[in-house]
């Protein structure tokens, strides 16, 4: 029996009143589906390397059309994976950024960017993640557990790894794709020589681009974890 005035260890108080969402498990979803997108860009690289011999075959002349595409499918297949772990990514990301804001409008800890734009953001102005980066930072300012009720969390320090996922997530790949777009262009058509063309193409920007891909990557998986690690001793959710 405990004694009088004895009061039970809460892991936050403005956990106990409301109703939260779990954010932990998504997050983790996120790290798995960022460390495969990573892989997956350097894979690409390889591959194309090593359908270089059978592409420049083609061009000579020396492969049929069905031959060309047969030895290549590795290559064109994975570029379909891609996409779709492109898209998983994307999902799961709208979902465990919606379950955080969600949490701090429900602590009234009143954002700008509420859980609306952690979806909508996404796509407004497409491909240039600015409404992204602007939620993460205020999302990584709302999260801390060390700001007691009532006081303002808005003067809290942000994250400085969100600028850095930012330029490395919209800058560069909006600098690389416009420094191919003509290519991109010419290779919507999807043909077995736009395909040859493709592969023997100069590799740089593709580099740059896997490069790009990979920095952004691990700076996001430590985004997240760093983020929800702070959310979930906000919310008690670590301790639950």
């Amino acid at each position: 029996m405990a004694p009088p005035g004895y009061a039970g260890y809460t892991p936050s108080p403005m956990a106990a009143a409301v109703p939260l969402k779990r954010v932990g498990g998504l997050a983790k979803a996120v790290v798995v589906l960022c460390a495969i997108s990573a892989a997956s860009s350097i894979l690409e690289l390889v591959v194309r390397n090593a359908s270089k011999d059978e592409a420049e075959s083609f061009q000579a002349g020396e492969l049929s059309d069905t031959e060309f595409v047969e030895s290549v499918a590795a290559y064109a297949l994975l570029g379909v994976v891609i996409g779709m772990v492109t898209i998983a990514t994307a999902v799961v990301t709208i979902m465990w950024m919606y379950r955080v804001a969600s949490n701090h409008r429900a602590l009234h800890r009143g954002t700008t960017w509420g859980p609306g734009w952690a979806i909508g953001g996404w796509f407004a102005p497409p491909m240039l993640y600015i409404i992204p980066m602007l939620t993460l930072m205020e999302m990584w300012k709302a999260s801390d557990p060390a700001v007691p009720v009532g006081s303002d969390w808005r003067r809290g320090r942000g994250s400085p790894l969100v600028p850095v996922w930012f330029v490395l997530y919209s800058i560069i790949p909006l600098a690389l794709f416009a420094g191919q777009i003509g290519s991109t262009f010419d290779s919507l058509g999807g043909s077995e020589d736009q395909l040859a063309d493709q592969i023997t193409g100069d590799p740089t920007l593709s580099i740059v681009g896997a490069a790009a891909t990979v920095a952004a990557a691990a700076v996001f998986v430590v985004i997240v974890r760093s983020l929800t690690d702070r959310h979930r001793r906000l919310t008690g959710e670590s301790a639950r």
